[in-house]
């Protein structure tokens, strides 16, 4: 009986993660519960993710932030190194375009320990990675992939 339980579980878990209902998302075979997949701690890609919420263009929707976020540590290291305050942030967060704390975060840190202007490489999120924004915006793509990886040590011991 457990492992038909297990299995059930698992069959109606794939079903979610394979597929999507309609124009409202709700996963096949998650009788209409409509499982939303972050719940489970996937993220969707940018690209062929059918079921994340979309913004007027198009693109995945932003995530709001978080309180956790706001009073974290990775938070006030952005304080400090961009001079701005909370409120500043988190209207430059809202404004920008990107999907989530950690992108927002991190093209900030890189931005500034490149001496780059922040929004230009916020700017450039729009439509690609940070890599590429950097390369677009004259960075070397060896530098800019050293720069990323530096900016994500900083973000982590920051946090």
């Amino acid at each position: 009986m457990r492992n038909s339980l297990f299995i059930a579980s698992m069959l109606v878990s794939a079903a979610a993660l394979a597929g999507h209902g309609g124009a409202g998302g709700s996963p096949i075979g998650a009788g209409g519960a409509g499982m939303d997949h972050s719940s489970l701690g996937m993220e969707h890609s940018a690209a062929g993710s059918q079921g994340a919420e979309r913004d007027s263009s198009g693109h995945p929707a932003q995530q709001p932030l978080r309180d956790a976020q706001i009073n974290g540590g990775a938070f006030r290291m952005l304080e400090r190194k961009t001079g701005m305050t909370t409120d500043q942030l988190k209207a430059l967060y809202s404004s920008s375009a990107v999907r989530n704390f950690g992108e927002f975060t991190s093209a900030l840190v890189v931005s500034k320990n490149l001496g780059l202007d922040s929004r230009a490489v916020l700017g450039g999120l729009k439509t690609q990675s940070l890599g590429k924004t950097l390369h677009t915006l004259g960075v070397a793509p060896d530098k800019a992939t050293a720069e990323i990886k530096r900016a994500k040590e900083e973000i982590k011991t920051a946090g």
